[in-house]
């Protein structure tokens, strides 16, 4: 079984590339924790859109009373908008049973990607181990179905360009899922990211928080967000993309 990662969403993505494929997302910082968060708290479904006028434009045509608009563009939240991007505005109060529109920077375009794949999962450093134990599942269950070919691990990226916090984030799902397995094919990117997991990980919040990203939003005030970002496990689900919206699944 093969395992790609790509460093950006930027990539040139060839029809039915990743039909064949489980497909792992991250937007670390902050798409894939904010998500993460909302459905923790309740939310019904996130859509996730590539620019605020679209986003504006799905949220005018659902009911006032279930539906939510969040994001940013350049760290600011866009006028009219009930929330940015910061994990700590989803809250119970704020999102259960709602539809969340999302529009972010780097993460919603991210989840455009891979449309042919049947099988779509964010990951964030907040709900690691349950998208690590489903990987391990959907393995296992290939053994018999052989249904996937790949495991292709998508980066949001910072502003098109490679990030830390989203390779540190994939390549630690790469060496947990190969540690005991010797069948898989890595791609360049794929084991260059698992290197770099393996050489942080005794200081890996610490290291990231000196990188360009999270310094920009130690610049603009968003200490919070990192905190919230960099914990382990923190929202304990497993957001998976049905279509044009991404759901929490049942495992």
């Amino acid at each position: 079984m093969d395992i790609n990662l790509f460093f950006t969403h930027t990539f040139k993505e060839n029809e039915n590339q990743f039909e064949n494929s489980i497909v792992v997302m991250c937007d670390v910082l902050r798409a894939s924790s904010t998500i993460c968060a909302a459905l923790h708290n309740g939310a019904k479904e996130i859509i996730p859109t590539v620019n605020s006028e679209q986003a504006m434009n799905i949220y005018t045509s659902l009911d006032r009373a279930s539906r939510f608009i969040g994001g940013e563009q350049n760290l600011h939240k866009p006028a009219g908008f009930d929330a940015g991007n910061s994990p700590m505005e989803y809250t119970h109060d704020k999102v259960a049973g709602k539809t969340i529109i999302l529009t972010t920077t780097n993460g919603t375009p991210l989840f455009t990607k891979a449309k042919s794949s049947k099988m779509k999962i964010i990951v964030a450093f907040v709900n690691f181990n349950i998208v690590l134990d489903k990987i391990d599942d959907l393995i296992k269950q290939n053994e018999t179905t052989q249904e996937y070919q790949s495991i292709d691990l998508i980066c949001a990226g910072n502003s098109e360009s490679f990030s830390y916090e989203d390779a540190l984030c994939l390549g630690g799902i790469v060496e947990h899922i190969t540690q005991d397995n010797d069948n898989f094919k890595l791609n360049d990117s794929a084991r260059a990211s698992r290197n770099l997991y393996l050489y942080h990980k005794n200081d890996l919040f610490g290291f990231l928080r000196t990188c360009d990203h999270a310094q920009k939003l130690i610049k603009n005030n968003l200490y919070d967000d990192l905190d919230i970002c960099f914990t382990w496990n923190l929202y304990p689900v497993l957001p998976i993309m049905e279509g044009l919206s991404i759901k929490k699944s049942n495992i």
